[in-house]
């Protein structure tokens, strides 16, 4: 089937899904989550007319043409073209930045072949990419497609490292099938298939040192791009009414952004804008497993939908303080929540619940453990909003947490395991 029609089929697929009523989109997750690895595993056949290279213009024009210091593949996990801009595809720009050719498998973006989307950075939808003997290939811990024995097989070509970057729990993962997947994928790097382990938060650089050894495991939590973050075109104002007038409507607003998932506290959200009626709630996100209808209904809280991340920004100025409202529990103890360093970079004021260890770490954050506390917290951060000083500090630890740097720690660790 050609490559066009085919993704036409998912797409109208895809649509269908997400106009079903939220109970039964959370029901049919799983069954979702496999008909998706179905898909993306079929063959794609090359089409005429597209501008993508093969592998023959690809080895000559870039890999035998260019001194890069090293070549990494980043095994499929999330499709490039996604509204928000997740880890893989941070990790992707950042290594390009510093002088690595990235390879992005893909197989939900319509490439046949390969197609350049930034400097040192290429999509992939090629076999061939597997008998590149020296580079490093990269396996994140929430793929949709990989299978353990996908680790066992790139270990045979070079250098393999796995990136623990989320628990595997149910809320998270999909379906029974998706978490065993999952779990096998983990327990094959863990037991020698990965050559270094990335943890992304705290409480998975535990897990995996105590499964691993320290030897092989580096901690690297996300981070954030703060040019794009502190472009001057994003100081504009949006030209959306609903949204404006919302804000209009209220002198202080909370902001979230990010999936509208499971793992949020709706009751909590609840009570706080119960407590805070004065202040406007705003959520901008992609409804994940059907649950914007927890989402509080009343007169103070938004919900906007999807924002692209290009244009994310100058929705979240419209912020005076930012929310990370996740649930207690493992997921919320083991989160590296990538939004924080973006709101950090934005130089507005976090509160988030309080099993969040990976952002109370910082004296910054405000925090609380419920409505009550959380109030106090919101309180507090307004009467930071417009401190000169406090402002600094966010824009230093944004500066200290780049995506850059993320992306150096991770060749330091490579070549250590080189050296060794």
């Amino acid at each position: 089937m050609a490559v066009e029609k085919r993704f036409t089929i998912y797409n109208i697929a895809r649509s269908c899904f997400w106009v079903l009523p939220a109970p039964l989109r959370n029901r049919l997750h799983g069954i979702r989550h496999s008909l998706v690895r179905w898909f993306r595993s079929r063959p794609v056949r090359a089409v005429d007319g597209k501008n993508d290279l093969s592998w023959y213009e690809f080895r000559n024009a870039v890999l035998d043409k260019h001194t890069h210091r090293e070549v990494l593949i980043l095994e499929p996990s999330v499709d490039w073209g996604i509204l928000l801009f997740q880890r893989p595809h941070h990790m992707a720009l950042a290594l390009g930045r510093i002088g690595c050719l990235v390879i992005f498998k893909t197989t939900g973006d319509g490439v046949v072949g390969f197609r350049q989307v930034r400097e040192n950075v290429w999509l992939a939808n090629n076999p061939e990419v597997d008998t590149i003997p020296y580079a490093v290939r990269c396996f994140y811990s929430t793929s949709q497609l990989l299978e353990a024995e996908d680790i066992h097989a790139a270990g045979y070509h070079g250098r393999v490292v796995y990136e623990y970057i989320d628990l595997i729990d149910a809320s998270i993962s999909g379906g029974r099938d998706s978490l065993r997947r999952l779990e096998g994928l983990k327990r094959a790097a863990f037991e020698g298939g990965a050559d270094i382990v990335v943890a992304s938060a705290g409480m998975l650089y535990e897990d995996a040192v105590a499964h691993c050894g320290p030897e092989r495991c580096v901690l690297i939590p996300n981070g954030v791009d703060t040019l794009h973050y502190r472009d001057v075109k994003h100081f504009v104002g949006i030209h959306e009414e609903a949204l404006n007038a919302f804000r209009q409507n209220y002198s202080r607003v909370v902001g979230y952004f990010g999936a509208i998932a499971p793992w949020l506290w709706y009751e909590v959200i609840d009570e706080v804008a119960s407590l805070m009626p004065d202040v406007g709630f705003v959520f901008i996100g992609p409804d994940y497993s059907g649950c914007v209808p927890k989402l509080p209904k009343k007169v103070n809280v938004l919900y906007h939908g999807p924002v692209s991340y290009e244009v994310l920004p100058a929705y979240a100025r419209m912020f005076d303080v930012c929310f990370i409202p996740f649930r207690p529990g493992d997921i919320a103890l083991s989160t590296s929540p990538l939004k924080l360093f973006e709101y950090f970079a934005l130089e507005k004021p976090v509160v988030v619940t309080g099993d969040m260890k990976e952002c109370i770490r910082f004296p910054e954050v405000f925090s609380g453990t419920d409505a009550a506390e959380l109030t106090l917290a919101f309180n507090q951060a307004f009467d930071e909003c417009d401190s000169p000083s406090y402002r600094a500090r966010l824009r230093d630890i944004a500066e200290a947490n780049t995506w850059d740097v993320r992306a150096g720690t991770f060749l330091t660790a490579l070549q250590k395991i080189d050296a060794d």
